[in-house]
């Protein structure tokens, strides 16, 4: 979760350090082509699992994605796959879950190890459920950035470890970009699925707020927290989706097509972003209009100029709330900057809050009136490659879909200057995620991926 208001942060352009180990091609598989390897007897659930876990034992003392790895129980659980036989739909994909989400065998320390040390839930989440249900393996537990908000935390960037891999959902977009799982499960309030991914090199989708059931997870801010997929295809995103709403229109199969109505929106934080990275995304768009896209800038109304302040409000005054019991009881515990933010929170009256809620209806229905003429719209995922580990830097481009609960998604469609990631953001229209992944799917096989590149 973030919790400052936008924020720029120099990027530097010094080449990446060093190269990191290439990992197998089983630790590089998607979830759909592990499935068809699964299902073409090329694959074993217990190697696909075993490649994971090796993977995470090589590169976990340096990237730190995970903080809890329950290898024992996932190859029990791939090898009782294998011998009685795949029947449900996710039967032997490897998974990561964020550690703000509940399991009953496996602690949820929620971001604050100092706080909640060895926590134990007693019973899964709904949607660790729902994912042991769909026979996924499941390997541990992601590891999330300080407080389980927009503080730098253990978990380092995979492609460069003095370099961010964002926050919240930290560990997850590393574990998945550095191939230790195909697939996490993330959750964001402002940028935590979208940013992580951006970063680290990985698809990061957003659905619709209330698209999966956001239950037994550490709870920031009800108008806007979500749960979603960090993987490694819109393919895979896609399969996700399916599998956890039961919604036949998540169909990964339907034919791409290069003909799509492009929307952009330049907002008042380009000038903000890399030069550089923003000549990326310019060229990226001529490579959409050279396929066939028609693209269009699109202009928002005034008030979408104070959606960034309003957030902040909603943000600041549930945190306050959620958190008021660990500023009682655990202030020593505490970032200063937590407490400044709980503070700001607390300064925030009712009415306040109801405005902001007020401000973001009112955009959401500006929005759909300007966009119902795209099939999606694009911007940049974030101001730039990932900043130093000291940062977590910006979210600028990604917080606003959060507010107003649009679906969105990161592409890893380039590298920038120093050879780290940049992520290509599409936007659909409110609960329209399924066309939205469809779009994304069709920009994908235009521009490419660098999802596999070490």
């Amino acid at each position: 979760m973030d919790i400052s208001p936008v924020a720029t942060h120099p990027q530097t352009t010094q080449p990446v350090k060093a190269k990191r180990p290439a990992a197998s091609a089983t630790a590089t598989l998607t979830v759909a082509g592990g499935l068809r390897a699964l299902e073409q007897g090329t694959l074993t659930c217990e190697a696909w699992a075993r490649a994971c876990l090796d993977r995470i034992e090589e590169r976990n003392s340096g990237v730190k994605a995970w903080v809890h790895v329950n290898a024992e129980a996932a190859l029990a659980h791939a090898r009782t796959l294998d011998r009685t036989g795949r029947r449900r739909m996710f039967d032997g994909v490897p998974l990561g879950l964020k550690d703000t989400i509940d399991t009953a065998d496996m602690p949820t320390e929620l971001g604050d190890p100092a706080i909640f040390p060895g926590r134990q839930p007693k019973a899964d989440a709904p949607v660790v459920t729902m994912a042991r249900n769909l026979g996924f393996t499941i390997l541990g537990k992601n590891t999330v950035s300080r407080h389980a908000i927009m503080l730098p935390g253990p978990a380092r960037n995979p492609h460069d470890l003095t370099r961010t891999p964002a926050a919240s959902s930290a560990g997850s977009g590393a574990a998945v970009a550095d191939f230790m799982t195909p697939i996490s499960v993330g959750t964001q309030t402002a940028g935590s699925i979208l940013r992580p991914s951006a970063f680290c090199g990985a698809v990061g989708f957003k659905p619709t707020l209330d698209a999966i059931p956001y239950l037994g997870i550490r709870t920031y801010s009800r108008p806007l927290d979500v749960i979603g997929p960090i993987c490694r295809s819109v393919e895979d995103a896609t399969l996700f989706m399916h599998g956890f709403t039961g919604d036949p229109r998540f169909d990964a199969t339907t034919p791409v097509r290069s003909d799509m109505r492009v929307g952009v929106w330049r907002t008042k934080d380009f000038d903000k972003a890399d030069p550089a990275a923003l000549a990326i995304f310019e060229d990226n768009l001529r490579k959409l209009e050279a396929a066939g896209a028609t693209v269009r800038s699109l202009v928002m109304p005034a008030i979408f100029e104070t959606i960034g302040e309003a957030q902040d409000v909603i943000m600041a005054f549930d945190l306050a709330r959620e958190y008021a019991d660990i500023k009682r009881d655990h202030a020593d515990k505490c970032d200063r900057e937590l407490i400044a933010y709980l503070e700001l929170g607390e300064s925030y009256s009712a009415s306040d809050y109801a405005r902001a809620l007020d401000v973001a209806d009112a955009c959401r229905r500006a929005f759909y009136d300007l966009a119902r003429d795209f099939d999606v719209l694009v911007m940049p995922s974030t101001l730039g490659e990932a900043p130093e580990a000291a940062s977590t830097g910006s979210s600028a481009f990604i917080r606003i879909w959060s507010l107003l609960h649009n679906p969105s998604i990161t592409l890893p469609v380039s590298r920038g200057p120093a050879g780290l990631p940049l992520g290509f953001q599409v936007v659909g229209c409110v609960k329209e995620d399924a066309r939205l992944l469809y779009w994304a799917r069709c920009i994908e096989a235009t521009l490419g991926s660098t999802a596999h590149m070490t």
